[in-house]
């Protein structure tokens, strides 16, 4: 049984209240049921007394006998709470600050020597004797997983990652974890966010992994997208904080995931990550080749598909330079729109869907994370992590600043 301090019970009383104002402030909680359906049934608190308890553990948090790394560790998330209260109150700040206070880690332009020759990289690799935007289109169109085959290829790609991730983290994975796969559709509001794959981290070593069968699922990214959301990437990463930090150390504040806070930047870059540290890029390529490509023969070469997938990770620097230009030049949606489709890399559809999560206040900042997260990681620990340092980043709480 978990026991939770004072100080931790008023800590996840703030949280779960300022997720009744901002809507998905929370990403998952597996804390105790007590003080959620408190929350649920109290009526709603005023911003300005959640920032005046805030201030309250902030200022009470050193008698706690923490110890100075975790007290460390939550003076960041309390800097960040402390921030979205602020936020939604009203108080104005730079969003290079914000972001900063929110995540730990700084928000800078694109180095352009990095980016200028995306677009030749991509034509490079996805070659062909149409323009780029056509040779895109009509892959798109071809490697796309039927709707009746997405369950079962999705379920056989996590269990290939699986059996790897088993094989190279000994031990790691509690035997009673698991995950369950929910088919999802499209929003009825054209409105909505749609996501290809979601994680709902649900406690007790569970993951629910909702995949949509309509929207952007492809047999050349089954591995990668399992390996992010599964293993071991999310669904690993959240039950070994769970088994560890919550259960055998009574952090109450890995109980849950507050979406605008410093452990986002980590999650995501150890779901970009995840991949690479299972297999080689010729591995992944032979396997999705053997597993999931319903016609070799008619697919490009194995170099061909190799450099395909390497360039694909540029994809996330792409969004960031995207986000950047909506949050902080403050490209109008039409101008987002013709900037993105310049690159000829992405269906319309996608920007658009993109541009609906910028103009979210929880998400909007999201497209920062998982660019920031995988260079940070790399910048510390190389282009592909050992075993043993990936191992203690999927185990142990580390903010960003830690690896700078």
């Amino acid at each position: 049984m978990v026991k939770i301090s004072k100080f931790g019970e008023n800590f996840l009383f703030l949280v779960l209240r300022i997720d009744k104002h901002i809507k998905g402030y929370i990403d998952f909680y597996f804390g105790p049921e007590k003080i959620k359906k408190l929350v649920e049934n109290e009526s709603l608190k005023s911003p300005y007394k959640l920032l005046n308890d805030c201030n309250d553990l902030i200022k009470n948090l050193e008698v706690q006998g923490y110890g100075k790394t975790r007290e460390h560790y939550l003076t960041k998330l309390l800097t960040a709470i402390k921030t979205s209260v602020e936020n939604l109150i009203g108080i104005e700040m730079p969003i290079e600050e914000q972001f900063l206070r929110l995540y730990d880690a700084f928000l800078e332009p694109v180095n352009e020597s990095e980016f200028e020759n995306l677009r030749y990289e991509f034509n490079r690799a996805y070659g062909g004797f149409q323009d780029l935007g056509a040779r895109m289109a009509y892959l798109r169109e071809i490697r796309k997983v039927p709707e009746t085959q997405t369950y079962h290829l999705f379920k056989k790609a996590l269990k290939i990652v699986k059996k790897q991730t088993e094989h190279l983290f000994q031990k790691l994975l509690p035997e009673n974890e698991r995950i369950m796969i929910e088919l999802v559709g499209n929003n009825e509001s054209s409105q909505k966010i749609v996501w290809n794959y979601y994680n709902w981290y649900l406690g007790n070593f569970t993951s629910r992994i909702e995949v949509n069968p309509s929207y952007s699922i492809y047999w050349t990214s089954l591995l990668s997208s399992a390996a992010h959301e599964g293993y071991p990437g999310h669904h690993t990463h959240f039950v070994l904080n769970e088994k560890k930090l919550y259960r055998e150390l009574n952090q109450f504040e890995h109980s849950l995931l507050i979406f605008q806070s410093p452990k986002l930047i980590i999650a995501e870059g150890i779901a970009d990550l995840a991949l690479s540290i299972l297999f080689s890029d010729q591995e992944i390529v032979e396997i999705s080749l053997r597993e999931f490509c319903p016609n070799s023969s008619k697919e490009d070469s194995l170099e061909a598909l190799i450099a395909q997938n390497r360039i694909r990770h540029k994809i996330s620097l792409f969004w960031y330079d995207f986000a950047y230009r909506a949050l902080i030049e403050k490209y109008t949606d039409k101008k987002l729109l013709e900037y993105g489709s310049q690159f000829e890399i992405f269906s319309k559809e996608d920007i658009r869907n993109q541009i609906k999560r910028l103009n979210n206040p929880v998400y909007s900042k999201n497209a920062f994370t998982y660019n920031i997260g995988t260079k940070i990681i790399k910048q510390k620990f190389g282009e592909i992590p050992s075993i043993k340092n990936f191992r203690n980043l999927l185990v142990n709480p580390i903010l960003p600043s830690d690896l700078i």
